[in-house]
């Protein structure tokens, strides 16, 4: 169990990605100003302080996250470094190509790399209500995992998402085709074709377990997204909603890692897993900079496969959790939450036979900020963490 307390400082330019795209469009045709692209830098810092007396590379949550690393693998982080730090950097980049297509460019920096968060090329004249994008993006699973993390109202994202997909959700290579359907209220559904890499439930490359055969890798792409997404007003609300999936092929390799101390011994998997995904955001508008906005999801995991340790097992997880939060904007400048987020199915048989997994683990978080402007904000946030 782990109390900790973070103060974030973010400098943001708070309008998402596909507004900055839609606002470049100002007239009909293309002009010389349009190719000159919009940049936006922001930049996270934060304070934190916890109360985990361990080190913090050595947690875990038992058949979820897998602790510690080693030169090849990084596991997902749980707890945040005591003190200052300097989260990270985006640069980003966005401006329209043509009358066809839209580019954006968003780039990832830490003090210890740079990486390639997003790039991609977006149509925006496809006919019959049609929207085609390829390169390297954030899936539309869920309500969460296309948005940055200077646009969540936590620090990080909730329990059960972390756990089933580590904590930049579903970002990769691939093609999504999205539809907006000739309804009266806003309805959308898309697919995306994506290579498969996320490392905490999918995965694409083989390996050599002990006493066993090599495990090839995966074809690519392995990773097939799915969602119908909604929205519509009555009165003064709006009430958002949807459902995903996301099934692939699993290769996780956790044979060289250092597991001393730990419930699950080295090991590696094979097989395939599929994400079920449902959430729902009702928000409330009380004037221009007055609302309240309570925002749930719930996810459910299903892997099938083969655990190779010193002998082959058949395994299987049934997996599940949730997130609940309500966040009260004051006014222009002040807006507190809170959110209890929560893993509540822990199912794991091994050759038939049930494993005994924890599944009561939960994090409450409450949080205040205050935004200077639409470009800045401090944000003071308290975790009571029963995950670990």
């Amino acid at each position: 169990m782990i109390s900790a307390m973070t103060a974030t400082l973010i400098y943001a330019q708070e309008m998402s990605i596909e507004e900055e795209l839609a606002s470049q469009k100002t007239a009909p045709a293309v002009t010389q100003n349009d190719f000159m692209p919009n940049i936006s830098l922001i930049l996270d810092a934060s304070y934190t302080h916890e109360s985990l007396d361990i080190d913090t590379e050595d947690v875990q949550i038992p058949y979820f996250v897998e602790s510690g690393s080693d030169d090849e693998h990084a596991h997902t982080p749980l707890v945040g470094n005591d003190g200052f730090n300097f989260n990270y950097a985006e640069l980003v980049l966005s401006s329209s190509v043509d009358n066809y297509f839209d580019l954006m460019g968003v780039f990832h920096m830490t003090e210890e790399n740079i990486e390639i968060e997003e790039g991609y090329i977006v149509t925006t004249s496809l006919p019959y209500h049609l929207r085609a994008k390829i390169g390297k993006f954030r899936s539309d699973f869920g309500y969460l995992s296309n948005k940055h993390e200077h646009a969540y109202n936590f620090q990080h994202l909730p329990l059960i998402y972390n756990a089933l997909l580590g904590d930049h959700a579903i970002n990769e290579e691939g093609v999504q085709l999205q539809y907006v359907l000739p309804t009266d209220i806003y309805a959308m559904t898309g697919v995306e074709l994506l290579r498969g890499e996320n490392e905490q439930s999918f995965g694409v490359e083989g390996f050599t377990p002990p006493e066993s055969p090599v495990v090839e890798d995966v074809s690519q792409p392995s990773l097939v997204v799915g969602y119908l997404k909604t929205s519509f007003d009555i009165g003064g609300s709006t009430i958002l909603g949807g459902v995903s999936i996301a099934k692939g092929d699993s290769r996780m390799n956790h044979l060289g890692d250092d597991h001393e101390g730990h419930e699950e011994e080295a090991h590696a998997f094979a097989g395939d897993t599929t994400i079920y995904g449902a959430d729902l955001v009702y928000k409330n508008y009380f004037s221009a900079t007055q609302s309240i906005t309570w925002q749930s999801e719930y996810l459910y995991r299903e892997m099938d496969g083969t655990k190779y340790s010193e002998i082959e097992e058949a395994l299987n997880k049934k997996q599940g959790g949730f997130y609940t939060q309500l966040v009260y904007q004051h006014d222009q400048n002040i807006k507190t939450g809170v959110r209890y987020s929560a893993i509540t199915q822990n199912d794991i048989t091994l050759d038939a036979s049930p494993v005994d997994a924890t599944d009561d683990i939960s994090i409450l978080s409450a949080m205040a900020e205050y935004n200077f402007s639409e470009f800045s904000r401090v944000r003071l946030q308290y975790n009571h963490d029963a995950s670990l």
